[in-house]
């Protein structure tokens, strides 16, 4: 059996649409699977909406996409539990192909592409211009699957204890995961070629905020992994430029203060960072989002600056935290 976990809070806008296609392919599946949405205390028509479709609802106060999904792996049947965020829906035989890896017995995990859902927002294609060239960068053995659409062995994410539930928000939780499987021996895979649409921020305000919080969990996931290189390092979604960004932009103030000669170097650094993402955007001939990228993502860096900064002060008044290998 495959289970399907869908985690969701005030969702009622676009999970009608994802159940009915994924109940199409369900149905059109050779194996047995159920579908589990795990609602995470919606205020809205969320559960009025689920209701209309057969599929098994667990209700839990707002706690996070983390204690949903493990909620949702308790609960599951299945020897393959299926990740899908409740704001994406999905492309032709995504069911059929995010199994098929896993007939290879050291697969533990298997992800596939983002793809712009509301294209019609500039924001949102900036998102996904983003995310798009750093999933171009993911080839052969990755270390790092989103959970908007992931698929993971039952028997690892039990032995794992699933998701770190210290990650209250959408940002970090599937990193750690997949450093944890990684560090069991396992295999990773992403399919470039197999698909979801994922509904991106289509406001400013909304884009912004969810970078300073990856700035911030970024600093909880570094410094639970602080003796690991290769994850200081950078994964090969993120990559270096998720480190040295926000730190380069911490530089910024600080050389205008005590070391002006070094300022306009940083500046010069931060932005021949953004090249390749404006090449690609421009060879889209989405020209205004290609101008745009470098000034949108200076203030990206700060936010995730901001937020590291934040995420620091957070940690030394935390608890010790306990350092994985």
């Amino acid at each position: 059996m495959i289970s399907v976990v869908m985690p969701g809070y005030n969702v009622e806008k676009t999970i009608g649409e994802n159940l009915e296609a994924l109940l199409k392919q369900t149905r059109a599946c050779r194996e047995d699977a159920e579908i589990i949405f795990v609602d995470d205390g919606s205020r809205d028509n969320t559960i009025d909406v689920v209701k209309k479709f057969n599929v098994r609802v667990i209700k839990q106060r707002h706690a996070g996409p983390a204690v949903a999904r493990n909620r949702g792996v308790k609960a599951a049947k299945g020897r393959i539990v299926i990740f899908l965020d409740a704001d994406c829906k999905i492309g032709k035989n995504w069911l059929k192909e995010i199994v098929k890896p896993f007939e290879d017995e050291k697969v533990a995990g298997v992800g596939v592409r983002y793809e712009t859902w509301n294209k019609d927002s500039w924001v949102a294609r900036l998102v996904g211009y983003e995310i798009e060239q750093r999933q171009n960068k993911m080839v052969g053995d990755v270390d790092f699957l989103a959970s908007y659409s992931a698929a993971f062995r039952r028997d690892i994410l039990i032995k794992l204890g699933g998701f770190d539930t210290r990650f209250s928000t959408a940002s970090g939780e599937d990193n750690d995961l997949c450093y944890r499987v990684k560090n069991l021996g396992y295999k990773l895979v992403f399919l470039k070629k197999i698909f979801v649409f994922h509904k991106h921020p289509e406001s400013l305000v909304n884009y912004f905020r969810k970078q300073y919080n990856h700035g911030k969990w970024r600093i909880f996931l570094y410094a639970k992994y602080s003796r690991n290189a290769s994850v200081l390092r950078g994964d090969k979604y993120a990559g270096w430029e998720a480190f040295s960004q926000p730190l380069l932009f911490l530089l910024m103030p600080l050389s205008l203060l005590f070391f002006q000669q070094w300022f306009l170097l940083t500046v010069a650094i931060n932005l021949a960072i953004q090249i390749p993402a404006v090449v690609m955007v421009w060879k889209k001939q989405d020209y205004g989002i290609a101008l745009l990228m470098p000034f949108l993502f200076l203030i990206r860096n700060f936010l995730w600056g901001f937020g590291a900064f934040i995420g620091i002060l957070r940690i030394f008044k935390s608890r010790t935290l306990k350092k994985v290998k």
